[in-house]
């Protein structure tokens, strides 16, 4: 099995669906994108991909249990905030841009 991280980066969906928890929780930036399981990210993830998206993910700020991505979407700036449970991804969720990201990754838990 291929790292979260190393998943995360490559973009390849099929490596991204291993480090999925079943009950994946990805929340949009706007009313409506929510996806509640592994099954409805990989759907909006390949609806995006037949779109014509075509990130470049890259992390950049990881405390161990949470990163943040920037996936270089020439759309717009928006970045995500990933976080783990037992070694795969549990929750996302987007920003606006990089630095409203950064600036979750500092709320106290």
């Amino acid at each position: 099995m291929v790292s979260v991280r190393e998943a995360v980066v490559q973009g390849d969906l099929t490596a991204f669906q291993e480090v999925l928890a079943p009950d994946v929780v990805w929340v949009g930036l706007w009313p409506g994108q929510l996806c509640r399981n592994r099954g409805e990210v990989l759907e909006m993830l390949s609806q995006a991909q037949a779109n014509g998206v075509r990130p470049s993910p890259e992390i950049v700020r990881d405390d161990g249990e949470r990163f943040v991505v920037d996936p270089h979407l020439p759309i717009d700036g928006r970045c995500q905030v990933f976080v783990l449970r037992d070694d795969v991804v549990c929750e996302v969720r987007a920003y606006p841009d990089r630095d409203a990201a950064l600036a979750a990754m500092e709320v106290p838990w």
